[in-house]
Formats: C-alpha cells, structure tokens, sequence
C-alpha cells in the first residue's frame, strides 16, 4: 500500500513538471520579438579593406568553380550527427565561430574549402577558436587555408595555396 502510495506521488510528480515545462516552452513562443526602448541597432562593416581585397582576389582564383561566401557561421554547413546531449554541447561550443570565407561548389552547394586570415587576437583566445575550427573542418573533410592579413596575395599563389588548377 505504502509503495503504491509513493509511486502516485512521484508519477504526480513528474507529470506537473512535465506541464509546467510544456507550458513555460508556449509561453515564450507566444511572445513576439521586439526591440527594447533604448537600444539602437546600426548596420556595420562586413569586410575591412584587406579583406575585401582577399574576397576579390579569391573570385578571380576561384572564378566559376566555387562560389565565394564571406562570415559564414560554422554550424551552418556542417551536420552533426550525434546523441542529443553531445550533439547539443558540440553546437553550443561551434555556435559563435563563423570562417572568413567558404568555397562552395555550385553543383552540390557544399563547402568544399575554407579560408582563414589570420587574426592579431590575444594568442590564447585565438589558438582556442582556431583549434575548434580546424576540429570540426577535419572532421567533415573540408580543405583549410590560412593566409597573412596584411601580406600582398598574387593571384598564381593564391590558386597554389588552394590547390586549383588550369585543368580544373
């Protein structure tokens, strides 16, 4: 008697926390997006000079083999397949990481190859997010070159570095 008793109460238990989340989960669907009083939204710059130079000089290495994309997020190219919870902190870690630019081919719309410039950050925070990039990239077998910001890119090196070719 007693078991069934404490088997109610958890079974009671679990069925209002699982309302009460089902009902906080509508409660924030249900509300529209709006911008707080105060806060002021403003369009900036994508690329800064050196990158957009970088951008241009890869549309000509590239020309109609890929097509060029610049900030791309890092999860919206790759899937990953996994359990829910591991599948979840992989994406919460890779969340904020975008590439400075993506190759994609236009046939398959995959990317097939990522650019990376790069950065003058603090040599912690920078090896960190590098690190993560260059994980997830190998593991979905896509191509990485990293190239100097400031350094003068010709076009011949550039399609080297990538490894394109004339008969491509």
């Amino acid at each position: 008697m007693r078991l069934l008793l404490v088997g109610t109460v958890i079974m009671g238990i679990i069925m209002l926390w699982r309302y009460l989340r089902k009902t906080r989960r509508r409660k924030k669907r249900t509300t529209p997006f709006a911008i707080p009083s105060g806060v002021t939204i403003e369009p900036i710059r994508l690329l800064e000079e050196e990158e957009i130079a970088l951008y241009s000089l890869l549309q000509m290495a590239v020309q109609e083999r890929y097509l060029v994309f610049s900030q791309v997020p890092l999860w919206s190219f790759v899937e990953v397949e996994a359990e829910a919870t591991v599948r979840s902190d992989l994406l919460r870690e890779i969340a904020l990481k975008r590439v400075d630019f993506v190759l994609v081919h236009p046939g398959s719309c995959r990317v097939e190859h990522v650019v990376q410039i790069e950065r003058e950050s603090s040599p912690l925070h920078q090896a960190e997010r590098q690190h993560v990039i260059e994980s997830v990239l190998n593991a979905a077998g896509i191509r990485l070159t990293t190239l100097q910001p400031k350094k003068s890119h010709t076009l011949p090196d550039l399609t080297t570095r990538l490894g394109i070719t004339a008969e491509e």
